[in-house]
């Protein structure tokens, strides 16, 4: 598939509101708006034969570095380790046309089992990667977990290098779309694997330019039953919505026509229809499920002043454990200190404190923004156990 400067001022203009009148207008609009199409506008100049200034070819330069850095961390990471998915980044870069770069901020992978995540977290800190935050869900009835490492830059004005390691493939909206455990067999096709990550990730922010680029270039590389299987899977996800969207955004952009999901309307009816059922069970329970909806909205950034102060009181008399066994996320905040000795995660709690002892550290929970440091000073002295 052919993408050219033309396509990409499209799809800049599409998802940053405005379009751009001039070479200088674009760069700007792209750096500010929706940098992380920087660098492929910026190699499309390239390969069109357009010098680039010094500072544009410094932030090219950059961008590739660090792909080149994720290849080999990956290649190292999947030969020593058994259980990891890898889901869109290099993937989805390979499809990009010859000259075109991808930015690339992180690196994901998923594990088949808990059992297979800590070997890699081994790997990688070993290595020098630092833990930085893990997040965990009960689902599915088991405890599933996302740790993300963090390794700083040769450039320290740099961001630091990243990859998150998880036990699940997608979180869902925490509310009418559920998480996604487990992958079916067909459903593992690279183009259908990442489009459904790609569609998964609205629930997170809104679709950007290089999501647009993206998803063309991920259809466009559907083959076969392929084209079905995806259908299939966004009507079962609860999805259809998300499709439509980023669907509009591609013929917007000019980079082709996404077909429709077949069913038209009833199949949009009915995803809706579903979706509001399983947000309407998540209040059955008023307090955890209102806790619930306030969680999503402090993470997307939707939440008010109202609706702030509400979930403040609820966090300071919720139990942290119970929240999480309740179907909160809890975020862990890594300790100081040995590794206590289990072979898979644990959580503890006194009452008022909550951790999770994993083969990787000890980390501190909370399900909100808010740590008391007494608890971090107190729980990174007390001595571990396996």
């Amino acid at each position: 598939m052919k993408i050219d400067i033309a396509d990409l001022a499209r799809v800049l203009a599409v998802c940053a509101g405005e379009a751009a009148e001039s070479p200088a207008e674009l760069a700007a609009l792209a750096r500010k708006g929706q940098p992380s199409c920087a660098a492929t506008l910026f190699s499309a100049w390239e390969t069109a034969g357009e010098p680039l200034g010094a500072v544009l070819r410094a932030e090219l330069d950059a961008a590739r570095s660090r792909i080149d850095f994720y290849r080999a961390v990956a290649a190292r990471v999947l030969s020593e380790t058994d259980g990891l998915t890898a889901v869109k980044g290099l993937e989805v870069a390979a499809l990009y046309p010859a000259g075109l770069v991808r930015y690339m901020n992180d690196l994901d992978y998923v594990a088949t089992r808990e059992s297979d995540l800590w070997p890699a977290v081994t790997v990688l800190t070993a290595d020098g990667w630092d833990l930085d935050t893990a997040t965990f869900l009960m689902a599915g009835g088991r405890l599933h977990t996302t740790v993300s490492l963090r390794r700083p830059h040769e450039d320290r004005f740099q961001f630091p290098y990243g990859i998150e390691l998880t036990s699940y493939y997608a979180l869902g909206d925490l509310s009418g779309v559920p998480p996604l455990l487990d992958l079916p067999d067909t459903w593992r096709a690279p183009a259908v694997k990442n489009l459904l990550m790609l569609l998964n990730e609205r629930h997170e922010q809104p679709f950007r330019a290089r999501d647009v680029i993206d998803a063309a270039l991920l259809h466009d590389a559907l083959r076969g039953k392929e084209h079905d299987t995806l259908y299939a899977a966004v009507t079962q996800r609860g999805l259809v919505s998300e499709y439509a969207e980023l669907r509009g955004l591609v013929s917007a952009g000019g980079l082709g026509a996404l077909p429709a999901p077949p069913g038209g309307a009833w199949t949009a009816a009915r995803a809706r229809a579903v979706r509001l059922a399983r947000s309407a069970r998540s209040l059955s329970k008023p307090v955890t499920g209102t806790a619930r909806h306030l969680q999503r909205r402090l993470i997307m950034g939707t939440i008010g002043r109202g609706g702030r102060a509400s979930w403040t009181a609820l966090e300071r008399r919720m139990d942290v454990a119970r929240a999480l066994e309740g179907g909160l996320l809890a975020f862990g905040l890594p300790l100081d200190g040995p590794r206590p000795g289990v072979k898979a995660a644990e959580l503890h709690s006194d009452g008022k404190t909550a951790w999770m002892d994993t083969p990787a550290g000890r980390f501190l929970l909370t399900i909100g923004d808010e740590v008391a440091e007494s608890a971090v000073a107190e729980l990174s002295a007390q001595p571990v156990h396996g």
